[in-house]
């Protein structure tokens, strides 16, 4: 449950109202659009995803019917299997919920499955192709939580191991949760990462022979971590045994809700893709790489948060459109408005309107183009979205950032939001105290010698804002120097 684990403590009692008041429109099985996983007007999100040949397999935590209880709403796991080739779709179906008078009475989320051959793990003395890894407690309050396994031959149909197979290290916080997972000799060796709330909030890497019992090797290191998310919560974690990378899908923080015209958001806004060799993940040897971020500014949704990796069967990342990585990503859908006021942004974000969408990250294409958009009433500046229905129009192409700090390119221009219409860069992670929609990407503070670099100004006029190559400010303004990029 990540960043919105702390969330769960909020909004999983308030999944139970939800439900309640949507009656039985609990089991309407429309999928929003834009969305590749979900129901409309129920919260879906923390996905895990795997693709078997041209079908992806989906399981995911949202508010239904527990499907050993019907008279039990509340968290449960959800599945749906999707054939790419003939778009045809199975679910989504609840298939797993709480066990009445279980440590895992209350709540059950943060779904990760991996196959391989699990033999006998609940002492029947049948094999099973399929582990689930998933979040639980008996606590109302939400805290505690504890990581549970079960196992399955269809995908669908699931009995539980009776204990926890990762408990808290201390009590009276969340817990632990967000299990990642990577199958090493495609039988029942289990590598698991996982988030420990105990304080500070740490990750966790620990190793199985029988997909059960499990021996904790050490804390992951945060060398290489944004400073300005320094204790970052994540979605995922996944291997790449081409390349020898781990990556990781950590969270960025909320938004404060000063910013949101006083609404709480409780899913982040963004999400920094990591990278690790292997064999530093504990160490830090080599520390992590951020190598992009999605978040509002590109996506327009108001919060992108708990991404799962596509993965093969056994946890792999060498999957579908491999070397590009695939992240299926929890967001509030549909997008604001590009005229929206902060608090309608926020509302936005409210757990009713959460599903899962996809994301990617193409290797090797570093360079995102820096463009300059006009609707005649605002400018809006941004290598991401922008609303179809504004009414803008491309201007120019001001340069070229990178989508992470690297080629000695270390100066974030963020995209921000002040009231409903304005939008401007800024070099502040805070946005001066306005609405952050993310990271355009990354230049330069200084001109570089053998680069034909382009200085940026900000340029505002009072009633607008605009980033421009001329320090005049095309004679509107007198321009505020940001940093320089690429042609």
């Amino acid at each position: 449950m990540a960043q919105a684990q702390r969330v769960a403590r909020t909004f999983l009692s308030l999944g139970v109202a939800l439900a309640v008041a949507a009656g039985c429109g609990i089991h309407d099985r429309h999928l929003p659009p834009g969305s590749v996983a979900g129901r409309a007007g129920i919260y879906d999100y923390s996905p895990s995803a795997i693709q078997t040949g041209n079908v992806v397999q989906i399981w995911w935590c949202g508010s239904d019917d527990n499907p050993s209880d019907r008279t039990q709403i509340s968290d449960s796991i959800q599945y749906q299997s999707v054939n790419l080739t003939t778009n045809s779709r199975y679910g989504p179906v609840p298939v797993l919920g709480e066990t009445q008078y279980g440590w895992d009475s209350v709540y059950t989320c943060n779904p990760k499955v991996i196959g391989g051959s699990f033999a006998n793990p609940l002492g029947n003395g049948k094999t099973y192709s399929y582990a689930m890894y998933y979040v639980a407690t008996d606590s109302l309050q939400g805290i505690n939580n504890s990581i549970g396994v079960a196992f399955s031959n269809d995908g669908l149909n699931w009995k539980k191991y009776p204990q926890p197979v990762i408990s808290p290290e201390t009590l009276g916080n969340y817990g632990v949760g967000q299990p990642a997972l990577y199958n090493t000799d495609h039988k029942a060796g289990i590598r698991m990462f996982y988030e420990d709330f105990s304080s500070p909030i740490h990750h966790v890497e620990a190793i199985s022979s029988d997909g059960v019992h499990f021996t904790s090797m050490g804390t992951l290191t945060t060398k290489g971590i944004d400073p300005n998310n320094p204790q970052p919560t994540w979605g995922d974690m996944a291997f790449d045994p081409q390349t020898g990378y781990w990556y990781a899908a950590f969270n960025l923080p909320d938004r404060n809700p000063s910013t949101t015209g006083g609404v709480a958001e409780l899913g982040q806004y963004g999400i920094q893709l990591y990278r690790i060799p292997d064999g530093s993940e504990l160490s830090g040897a080599t520390p992590w790489e951020m190598v992009t971020t999605i978040d509002t500014n590109l996506t327009g949704y108001e919060s992108n948060f708990i991404a799962g990796f596509l993965r093969d069967s056994y946890g792999s990342l060498n999957v579908g459109s491999y070397p590009t990585i695939t992240l299926y990503t929890s967001v509030s859908n549909p997008q604001p408005p590009w005229n929206a006021s902060p608090a309608v942004a926020g509302v936005s974000g409210n757990i009713a309107f959460w599903d899962i969408s996809t994301a990617t990250w193409v290797p090797g294409q570093p360079l995102k183009a820096f463009n300059r958009y006009f609707n005649q009433t605002a400018h809006e500046d941004t290598t991401g979205w922008i609303d179809p229905g504004g009414g803008f129009s491309l201007q120019s192409t001001l340069g070229h950032l990178y989508e992470s700090p690297q080629q000695g390119a270390t100066i974030p221009f963020f995209g921000c939001k002040s009231g409903s219409t304005d939008y401007f860069v800024s070099l502040d992670p805070n946005c001066g105290g306005s609405r952050i929609l993310g990271t355009n990407g990354y230049g330069y503070a200084k001109p570089v010698a053998g680069l034909n670099l382009v200085a940026l100004y900000r340029c505002n006029t009072g009633a607008d804002d605009f980033v421009s190559q001329d320090p005049g400010c095309e004679g509107k303004a007198s321009g505020q120097l940001l940093g320089y990029a690429l042609p």
